[in-house]
């Protein structure tokens, strides 16, 4: 914790050096990771506006934080209910130059016949309600699914919030959901859809700002779809995970490359400040 404190100082002080560095806030579409400059930048424009920083990871070591993540999904979430045809192997990701890659592969491991990779915050992190983002860049190949999300931290399904869903075959467009129980106590969904560039060209930061009375869906800075019905009310722990194949998406076919590689540059998530509007 304190060397992750340090680190968020350092960030802010770079910030202090560059004030008024309008390059800083640009390379919302570019296929550099943010600089450390940048990323004070950032930190310090969203602390002005009245939210307070709770959780970072800007992958700038050698290997995932063992302090912030785990390589597998959490034993109340099934892997395969969607037909998916990924095995999250512990070599399915890696970290370099500042970036997290989720990696799918054509191998066969655990009864399936692709591996790829997942993270999460179980146990480690969870929040209610907040601004949570990601800059990362899309899978391209038919049977590419990867995903920004947030489930419960009491193991409880749903409340889900989907930060965002691309399908390889389409990495133009990004589907944001929020998936509840309805009155009736069946699982439902209400969500939207932005169709942009071609989220595979370059980083994008998806983001949410997750109220108490409605959930809001950013894509690149800008509103893209919200809702006020059917907010949960509960902490919620973030996933980010590449899946391969299933009933959404389909699967690879011959023309999909592999390996093939989801990159993170970071992923950021801040409370509101007391008081704050």
């Amino acid at each position: 914790m304190l060397m992750r404190t340090t680190f968020t100082a350092l960030l802010l002080a770079l910030a202090l050096t560059v004030a008024g560095d309008g390059a800083l806030a640009g390379s919302r579409d570019s296929s550099a990771p943010q600089s450390g400059r940048a990323a004070a930048a950032a930190i310090r424009a969203m602390e002005a506006k009245g939210w307070k920083l709770t959780f970072h990871d800007e992958f700038e070591g050698k290997a995932l934080d063992s302090a912030l993540w785990i390589d597998s999904y959490p034993d109340n979430v099934r892997t395969h209910s969607n037909s998916e045809q990924q095995y999250y192997a512990t070599d399915g990701y890696f970290v370099d130059k500042g970036v997290l890659h989720l990696k799918g592969e054509r191998r066969s491991m655990g009864g399936m016949p692709y591996t790829s990779g997942i993270v999460t915050t179980y146990g480690k992190f969870a929040q209610q309600f907040g601004w949570f983002e990601i800059r990362c860049r899309m899978p391209k190949g038919k049977g590419m699914w990867p995903a920004f999300w947030l489930l419960p931290s009491n193991k409880t399904w749903p409340p889900e919030i989907d930060v965002l869903e691309v399908l390889g075959h389409e990495t133009d467009k990004v589907y944001l959901t929020n998936h509840y129980k309805d009155a009736e106590g069946k699982h439902e969904g209400k969500g939207g859809s932005y169709k942009g560039s071609d989220f595979a060209a370059g980083l994008h930061t998806f983001a949410v700002d997750w109220e108490p009375s409605s959930i809001t869906w950013y894509v690149d800075g800008i509103e893209r779809y919200r809702t006020a019905d059917n907010i949960p009310a509960q902490p919620m722990y973030v996933l980010v995970n590449l899946a391969v194949g299933g009933d959404w998406p389909g699967n690879p076919d011959a023309d999909t490359v592999f390996p093939n590689l989801m990159d993170i540059d970071y992923v950021r998530v801040y409370e509101k400040e007391r008081g704050a509007p």
